[in-house]
């Protein structure tokens, strides 16, 4: 929950009845999941942006096109949920050790690289939090969402809301990240492809 609604006074209350494992909905969601992969691959050699935003962009284009059936939504639900409950921490360690490069931490590591670094995420978190207010937001959580961007994606966004005991805001961590992320990217690589 990150939004306040007047109807619903416990924040972390979920209502999920236990459901048994359907593995053939599972895995249609993750042959979906795949299908999105390679259009952002195929799509990446004719618009020259990076793949995995060209596929966030199109699974969200489909979402709110409402052109996927509830059920693949709800194999991909599956798989999202067995992914962030069992693979959580084996994603974060082996990912952690595989894509950041220790030397070049140790390289650069000194009292003012922690400094802007530690500024950064403060002032996101304080961002974050002072303006949840005014758009009627619980405030400790729009400041976690907010510092995911300081995150390394979505290992990031994974590390800060499991630290945080908060892993029923990765869909609103996962949009501010991803979507916030794929404009980024987008942006900067149309303006480096005019002024080259």
């Amino acid at each position: 929950m990150l939004i306040r609604s007047h109807e619903d006074n416990s924040v972390f209350a979920q209502n999920q009845r236990a459901q048994p494992t359907d593995f053939q909905l599972m895995g249609a969601g993750l042959l979906m999941i795949c299908a999105f992969f390679i259009v952002g691959g195929l799509l990446e050699k004719v618009v020259h942006i990076p793949g995995p935003v060209l596929m966030i962009l199109a699974a969200v284009f489909c979402k709110y096109a409402k052109v996927i059936p509830a059920a693949m939504e709800l194999g991909a639900h599956s798989c999202y949920k067995f992914v962030s409950a069992a693979l959580v921490w084996p994603l974060m360690i082996g990912l952690g050790m595989l894509y950041v490069p220790l030397e070049s931490v140790v390289a650069v590591f000194s009292v003012g690289y922690v400094v802007v670094c530690g500024s950064i995420v403060i002032a996101m978190a304080l961002s974050g939090f002072l303006i949840a207010s005014r758009l009627n937001m619980y405030p400790v959580e729009a400041a976690i969402v907010t510092s995911c961007h300081s995150g390394l994606g979505g290992t990031g966004d994974v590390a800060i809301l499991s630290a945080s005991n908060r892993m029923g805001l990765m869909p609103f961590a996962q949009i501010a990240t991803r979507i916030g992320g794929a404009s980024t990217v987008i942006t900067a690589t149309l303006l480096l492809s005019w002024l080259a």
